[in-house]
C-alpha cells in the first residue's frame, strides 16, 4: 500500500495553514497521504468520508476531527455542496508548550469545552474567504494558538498508536528515514548513510523510499532543507547565502534554484513577502 508524504508549509504570517473548501486553488486530494503537521477537520455543510489505515469515519455537518502528525489518511465521498475547513498546525508551534519538546505528542479527539471551542474557532476560519490581510492574519494566529491551547490542555494522549497490521514495520522504515533527515539535514547525508541507518542496501532503500513517498530521497532532503532555510530567513537576520550553507545546501545557487522551482519565488522574494505581511 502506498502512502504519499505531503509537505504542507505554513503560511508566512503564522505557524499553520488554513484551507477553506470549496477552494478554486485546492481540492480534496485523493489517495492515502500523511504529513508532519496536525490537521483539524471541520465540516460546515454536507459530509465527508475520512479513511485511515485501521478505520473509516463519516464526518457530518458540525463534526470536528483531529488527525495527528504523520497519521495516514484520505478524504473521499465529498459532495458538491460540501463545505469544510482544514487547520494544519506544525509541531514546532506545539513543542514549546509540552513537557518534553523533543517528543511530538498525539492528541485524542476533543470533547466537552475543548470541542465546543474548536468548533467555534473553525467557524471563524470558515467565515474568512482570504487570510492575507494583516488584521485577519492577527486574528487567525490568535485563534490558531487558542485551538492549540485546548488540545494541549485537554487532549494529549501519548499512548495512541496509529500504524497497525502487516504494513507497520514497512511504514516505520520510511518514517525513520525521514526523521533521520530532519535531525541531520544541516550536514551531508549520503544514500549509503541513510540506507545503512534503516538496514537496507542503497538500491533497495532508493526504490523503497520512492515507492512509499512518491519522491526520491535526494529531492525530499532538499525539501526539508528548503523549509528550514526559508524559516531562518524569515526569523533571523541572515543573508540568503548563510541560510543556504547553514541548512545543508552545497551553495547558494542550488538554494535559489530549488526555491524557485518549489515556490515560484526566490528566497529573497519570499522573505520580503513575509515582512510585508
Amino acid at each position: 500500500m502506498k502512502y504519499k508524504k505531503v509537505l504542507l508549509p505554513p503560511e508566512p504570517y503564522y505557524s499553520g495553514r488554513v484551507t477553506r473548501y470549496p477552494d478554486k486553488k485546492a481540492a480534496f486530494e485523493s489517495g492515502l497521504r500523511w504529513h508532519g503537521s496536525y490537521e483539524i477537520s471541520y465540516i460546515k455543510k454536507g459530509k465527508v468520508r475520512l479513511n485511515k489505515l485501521d478505520s473509516e469515519i463519516i464526518l457530518n455537518a458540525g463534526d470536528v476531527y483531529v488527525l495527528n502528525s504523520q497519521e495516514v489518511h484520505s478524504y473521499e465521498d465529498i459532495g458538491e455542496d460540501t463545505q469544510a475547513v482544514m487547520l494544519n498546525i506544525i509541531p514546532k508551534a506545539i513543542a514549546p508548550y509540552v513537557d518534553d519538546p523533543h517528543i511530538v505528542p498525539s492528541f485524542k479527539q476533543p470533547e466537552g469545552e475543548a470541542l465546543e471551542f474548536i468548533r467555534k474557532a473553525m467557524d471563524i476560519f470558515h467565515g474568512y474567504e482570504e487570510y492575507e490581510s494583516k488584521l485577519i492574519s492577527m486574528k487567525v494566529r490568535a485563534v490558531m494558538y487558542s485551538v492549540a491551547y485546548y488540545l494541549i490542555r485537554d487532549c494529549i494522549d501519548n499512548d495512541i498508536q496509529y500504524v497497525h497490521g502487516s504494513q507497520a514495520d514497512d511504514f516505520d522504515c520510511a518514517k525513520s528515514a525521514i526523521r533521520y533527515m530532519h535531525d541531520n539535514y544541516k550536514h551531508e547525508i549520503t544514500l549509503n548513510e541513510i540506507a545503512n541507518y534503516v538496514g537496507m542496501t542503497p538500491a533497495h532503500f532508493s526504490k523503497y523510499f520512492k515507492d512509499k513517498t512518491e519522491e526520491t530521497f535526494s529531492k525530499y532532503l532538499r525539501r526539508v532543507r528548503l523549509e528550514h532555510a526559508i524559516d531562518d530567513l524569515r526569523n533571523k537576520k541572515i543573508t540568503v547565502r548563510q541560510a543556504a550553507i547553514e541548512n545543508g545546501f552545497p551553495n547558494v545557487n542550488s538554494f535559489i534554484l530549488f526555491c524557485k522551482s518549489e515556490y515560484g519565488r526566490t528566497p529573497a522574494e519570499l522573505r520580503n513577502y513575509s515582512e510585508k505581511n
